[in-house]
């Protein structure tokens, strides 16, 4: 991912704030609240002026008499304000967050697999909720303080240099030491807080495992392990929180020692003009009670700048991610429902060029409706084979055709529409079963079609026993099922999809003896109209295939159908023969 170091912050935040013009009145209701929020606690110590100047020196009483229903009113502005500036913003604010995640979820869609090989799940789910949650407290929290505080300090400033400038002049004068306590602050706020998204990156990710592993880990006796592994990620991150705490601590009392200096120098020099009679009692007493009321906000800004600074951190992260390029989507031919004619073409790819090619000048034709199994050790390159049929990745050298038409000029969306695919590694969603099976299919769920998948895919013979049926709901990747159910749901996906081209990665791994023989009439039948690719480890299962290919680092070694092969008394014969001898 790209460096967030490199991007400035003015830029993130200008980036971040675009988002408000998507709710534009309720931005601007909510910036008239917090204005007349903060206008109302000046006024309030405006007021003291007249009440000291009229009640108290010249005894005029029937200001005192008004000033409980004065006091009343501006308090009852001053709530209305502040619950419509709270409403207004948080609702902002949560709009922003929702609009900022469904974007990168979009983006999670397009990213190509590639990223996946390289970033860490946890940490991407943590990106979604930890750090989004950051962002919103930078548009929403932190712009209604510094809307209050900012406004409540305008506000008094405003009065000050109306009422004496020489004064305000004076207090202003610790300005520039103000700013370099502030400028050194952000600096350290920013830095934290992006360790402290690296910190939540790893709990969320040490946590997922725990969570996803559990059994491994309580089978392996790992539970000490796992605890000092996650205990040092929470350290970590109490360390940062704790650093970002003591800079705040130090900050904000050293900026108020600063402001307190000015104050005392402006009590002096005010002294000094009350004596000489250019400043009345009322406005001596107002003018403390501003300077007085000032640091409160002056606290609160600076407060507020480890906030924004986090809510920057953030946002760099996010718009990272948003930022990633997609997966190359270049094509533009488009297929209704292709033949299932595919072909490879002196195919060689490598993940990366350290580990080296996985293939090598592969070449092979699949004619529609024929069964082509691929073979071998682990690691031969056969998976490989079907990620690049879907195009999750691109040959580094060599063509891949689908009738005809090379896979890099049909969008992905097409070329992926006429593919079923069926993992060893199954996934399902938390949703009911008739769901799982008619997934995505972008159009009303067919009970009857559902219904004749789960029976050809002998997945029937337990959902009719469930207590909601199709209806019945799996769980977190259907926990709730055996690892055979779910192989054999997501195998009446696959036949529900009823794509012309079906690729089986070890499909029938997780099934029983018996099982696995109704699923092998069933795919046989299938095969009759659609093009099928089988990945299979137990030889057993692919021998009715029309051509076997037997693979060896990333090598094509022996092709032919399964008594060829073994006729031949080469690697696919020796395979078979110690399968047989287990």
């Amino acid at each position: 991912m790209s460096d967030d170091k490199s991007r400035s912050s003015w830029p993130t935040y200008k980036r971040l704030l675009a988002y408000l013009k998507y709710y534009k009145l309720a931005f601007f209701v909510a910036i008239l609240g917090n204005i007349g929020y903060a206008a109302m606690d000046v006024i309030f110590v405006r007021s003291l002026e007249p009440l000291t100047d009229e009640t108290l020196v010249k005894g005029n009483m029937d200001i005192l008499k008004i000033a409980p229903y004065f006091i009343v009113g501006l308090l009852f502005v001053r709530g209305i304000s502040s619950f419509v500036s709270a409403y207004c913003m948080s609702w902002v604010g949560q709009n922003v967050v929702q609009k900022i995640r469904v974007e990168m979820v979009e983006r999670f869609m397009q990213l190509p697999s590639e990223f996946y090989d390289q970033n860490a799940s946890g940490k991407l789910v943590s990106k979604i909720t930890f750090d989004t949650q950051q962002v919103a407290q930078a548009t929403t929290d932190a712009i209604t303080k510094l809307l209050r505080e900012g406004g409540t300090i305008i506000f008094i400033l405003v009065y000050l240099f109306t009422t004496n400038w020489k004064l305000a002049s004076l207090f202003l004068i610790a300005s520039p030491l103000i700013g370099i306590v502030v400028n050194y602050a952000s600096k350290r706020f920013k830095k934290i807080s992006r360790n402290i998204q690296d910190a939540m990156g790893g709990i969320t990710q040490t946590t997922q495992e725990i969570v996803d592993g559990y059994k491994v880990i309580k089978t392996f006796n790992g539970e000490k392990h796992e605890l000092e592994r996650f205990s040092k990620e929470a350290i970590a991150n109490r360390q940062q929180n704790i650093k970002m705490v003591v800079t705040q601590a130090f900050s904000t009392p050293l900026i108020q020692l600063i402001a307190g200096f000015s104050f005392a120098l402006v009590i002096f020099y005010a002294g000094i003009e009350l004596e000489a009679g250019s400043l009345t009692a009322g406005q001596f007493v107002t003018m403390l009670s501003m300077m007085m009321m000032l640091l409160k906000p002056l606290k609160s800004i600076s407060n507020l700048n480890s906030v924004l600074q986090k809510g920057i951190a953030a946002a760099q992260s996010v718009f990272a991610l948003l930022d990633e390029p997609s997966e190359k989507n270049t094509g533009i031919k488009t297929i209704e429902r292709a033949k299932g004619k595919i072909e490879f073409s002196e195919v060689s790819f490598a993940y990366s060029e350290s580990t080296g090619n996985v293939l090598n000048n592969i070449s092979f034709k699949a004619s529609e409706g024929e069964t082509i199994a691929l073979v071998g050790r682990s690691g031969g390159g056969k998976s490989t084979i079907t990620n690049l049929l879907l195009r999750f990745y691109d040959p580094d050298s060599g063509s891949i055709k689908l009738d005809d038409i090379d896979c890099k000029q049909l969008t992905l969306s097409t070329l992926r529409k006429q593919t079923s695919f069926v993992s060893q590694h199954v996934i399902l969603f938390n949703a009911s079963i008739a769901q799982n099976i008619a997934y995505a299919t972008g159009e009303a769920i067919d009970l009857g079609k559902v219904k004749e998948a789960a029976i050809k895919a002998h997945a029937w013979e337990f959902i009719e026993k469930l207590p909601n049926g199709l209806n019945e709901s799996i769980g977190e990747n259907g926990l709730k099922l055996s690892g055979g159910q779910r192989q054999r749901l997501a195998i009446a996906r696959a036949l529900y999809k009823d794509a012309p081209i079906v690729i089986l990665d070890e499909a029938t791994s997780a099934l029983d003896t018996e099982s696995e023989r109704h699923i092998q009439s069933a795919l046989e039948s299938l095969s009759r109209n659609k093009t099928t690719l089988v990945i299979a480890h137990r030889l057993s299962t692919i021998e009715s295939a029309d051509r076997i290919l037997v693979m060896d680092n990333g090598e094509i070694v022996e092709r032919g159908n399964h008594k060829e092969l073994l006729a031949l008394n080469g690697a696919y014969s020796r395979l078979y023969q110690m399968q047989f001898e287990e």
